[in-house]
């Protein structure tokens, strides 16, 4: 193994780490605590979220349950996807990424 990739391996394990804090925060989050914005120009954004409250900047609309649910599923989803980016690269260059 080259100097470069043991440069590589030692920054995803560190980023592999970083992702499955972040899946085990996104897994314990309750629905009430996701939201999904939509930036636009000025105060043209929009919130969805459990509360649907407004900003200064922003427009504010409740989301029911089940889209918050949905939303924490893709968020959680997609940050198993990035582990499993990030596992096979580190098996890529050599790492056994075996549990």
């Amino acid at each position: 193994m080259k100097l470069t990739d043991v440069d590589r391996v030692n920054h995803l394990v560190t980023e592999l780490e970083d992702v499955k804090a972040l899946i085990a925060m996104a897994a314990r989050a309750q629905d009430n605590a996701y939201q999904v914005v939509i930036d636009a120009p000025g105060d043209a954004s929009l919130h969805m979220s459990y509360e649907g409250s407004s900003s200064t900047h922003s427009r504010g609309i409740a989301a029911s349950p089940g889209f918050l649910a949905r939303v924490k599923q893709l968020a959680v989803a997609e940050l198993q996807s990035q582990q499993q980016g990030i596992l096979t690269e580190l098996a890529a260059l050599g790492v056994d990424t075996a549990p």
